[in-house]
C-alpha cells in the first residue's frame, strides 16, 4: 500500500516519491498538516448511540452536514492549495472517509499503520514533507475541534506563518482564553510580550502544563493561564529538530524510513517500524518540555472546544442553538445548558464579535 495519495478531484492516484515537476511547491511554502489519525475511544458510546454505529469522531457530522475533517480542511485550505494539505489517518478508517474523501479536493493522505498517539501522527506526516519541502513552515490542525468563527483562527495563524518564514527557529503555538476550569486541557502560562505581529501580541511560554489538577490547575488558572489548542506554526527542520530531542524513539526511525520513500521498500519498512514504534504524546512528551523554544499567540472573539468528550459536544450544541437527538441526555429537542462557570461576560463579547 503506498503511503502518500494525491486525491484531488475525488480520485485516489497513487504517487510515488513526491516529484517537483508532478507538485510544484516553492521551497518555504506554507503546509497544513491535518491530525486525523485517533480512533475517539471516548466517543465511541456516544457516536455509537448518535448515528447507530460507531465511526471515529472526525468523520461525524454533529451538527449540519459536514463532518469535522471536512471543516478542518475548509480551514486547511483556506491557508494553502490542497496539494500542500497532508492528512495524516489510521489505514483502518478508509471505509469511514471514502466518501468524504470523494466529495473533496483535498490533496495528500498518508495511512498510518497504526495509532502510535500524536507523536508519531505529527512527524510520520512531517517526514513526507520535510522529504517534498525541506524549508516548508508548517501548521498543524487536529480534526476534532470546533472553532467559531473560522476567520479570526485562519488570519491569526497568517500572521503566526509570517512570523515563522521570517525567524525560522520560531515555533508559535495558538492559545485561547479559558471559560472553565477545564482539567483535561493542556495549559500554558504566557510570559513576557515578545513584540506585536499584524495587531497580535506574541508572548513567551514561561510553562506548558498538560492536563493539570487540583491546586495546580487552579494556581494556573489564577495566573492567567490559557488554554492549548495544539494549533502549532513552525518550520519542518525546527519542528524536526525539537522532535530529535524529546522523542528521539519516533523520530529517528521516521527519519530513517524517509530515505525508503517513494522505493518498492517503503511499504514493509513503515510495516516493520511501527511493530515497535512506541506510543508518545505530541503536547506532554514534546511540547511541555520545550516551553523556551515556544511562543504563543492568544485566539480571541471566537468559541474553541476540543470535542473529545460528549459533554463537550453538549455544551457547543447549546451555545449554538441547536438541539440533539432524542436519547442523548433527555426529552427529545431538549437543550443542554451551558455551565454557569463558563462565564456571561466571555458569551456576550462574542456574539459582539460574531456579529
Amino acid at each position: 500500500m503506498q503511503k502518500w495519495l494525491d486525491t484531488r478531484g475525488g480520485s485516489r492516484r497513487c504517487s510515488q516519491k513526491p516529484s517537483t515537476n508532478e507538485f510544484p511547491v516553492k521551497s518555504g511554502s506554507l503546509w497544513s498538516l491535518v491530525l486525523a489519525g485517533g480512533h475517539g475511544e471516548r466517543l465511541r458510546a456516544f457516536t455509537k448511540e448518535w448515528f447507530g454505529a460507531y465511526r471515529p469522531k472526525q468523520y461525524c457530522a454533529f451538527m449540519g452536514r459536514q463532518s469535522l475533517i471536512q471543516h478542518t480542511w475548509k480551514r486547511a485550505k483556506a491557508l494553502c492549495p490542497p496539494q500542500q494539505v497532508v492528512t495524516v489517518m489510521d489505514q483502518s478508517h478508509w471505509g469511514y472517509v471514502r466518501t468524504q474523501l470523494v466529495q473533496e479536493s483535498l490533496g495528500r493522505v498518508v495511512w498510518q499503520p497504526e495509532n502510535r498517539g500524536t507523536g508519531a501522527g505529527v512527524f510520520l506526516p512531517l517526514s513526507y514533507i520535510r522529504s517534498h519541502d525541506s524549508n516548508a513552515t508548517v501548521v498543524l490542525w487536529p480534526a476534532d475541534h470546533f472553532v467559531f468563527p473560522a476567520e479570526p483562527l485562519i488570519q491569526l495563524i497568517r500572521e503566526a506563518a509570517a512570523l515563522v518564514q521570517d525567524a525560522p527557529q520560531q515555533m508559535v503555538l495558538v492559545t485561547v482564553p479559558p471559560h472553565s476550569r477545564e482539567n483535561d486541557y493542556g495549559w500554558v502560562l504566557p510570559g513576557e510580550i515578545s513584540f506585536h505581529r499584524g495587531g497580535c501580541q506574541v508572548r513567551e511560554v514561561r510553562r506548558f502544563l498538560e492536563k493539570p489538577q487540583g491546586s495546580q490547575l487552579a494556581k494556573i488558572a489564577q495566573e492567567g493561564g490559557q488554554w492549548n489548542t495544539l494549533v502549532v506554526i513552525a518550520n519542518v527542520q525546527t519542528l524536526w529538530e525539537a522532535g530529535r530531542q524529546c522523542i528521539p524513539e519516533v523520530v529517528m526511525p521516521l527519519e530513517r524510513h524517509a530515505g525508503g520513500i517513494g522505493t518498492s521498500s517503503e511499504h514493509q519498512i513503515l510495516m516493520n517500524l511501527y511493530r515497535t514504534m512506541p506510543t508518545r504524546n505530541f503536547s506532554s512528551d514534546l511540547l511541555s518540555l520545550i516551553p523556551q523554544q515556544l511562543s504563543m499567540m492568544e485566539l480571541t472573539g471566537v468559541y474553541w472546544s476540543d470535542w473529545g468528550r460528549p459533554e463537550r459536544i453538549q455544551e457547543t450544541m447549546a451555545f449554538m442553538g441547536r438541539s440533539i437527538p432524542s436519547g442523548l441526555g433527555g426529552e427529545q429537542g431538549s437543550m443542554f445548558c451551558v455551565r454557569p462557570d463558563q462565564g456571561h461576560l466571555f458569551y456576550e463579547k462574542l456574539a459582539t464579535v460574531s456579529g
